[in-house]
């Protein structure tokens, strides 16, 4: 794993991709376009999304956030 503060990685079936960065708000519009792209293409779309950080409320609210922009897309 990547040393940085914040690392999201999405699992598919057949594709994983990690994305790393120094702060919340770009490690989360980062995945968040790689989230939007995969949903264009409904036999990609994302099984698991897997949220590692430093600090435990931060990564309740990233997870919040995602569950947030998933059920919004239905």
């Amino acid at each position: 794993m990547q040393d940085a503060p914040f690392n999201i990685i999405i699992r598919g079936r057949n594709y994983e991709c990690r994305v790393f960065g120094e702060t919340e708000g770009e490690t989360a519009t980062a995945a968040e376009t790689i989230l939007l792209q995969l949903r264009e293409e409904a036999a990609v779309f994302p099984a698991q999304l897997h949220i590692e950080c430093r600090d435990l409320e931060v990564a309740k609210r990233m997870a919040a956030y995602f569950a947030d922009i998933t059920v919004e897309s239905n």
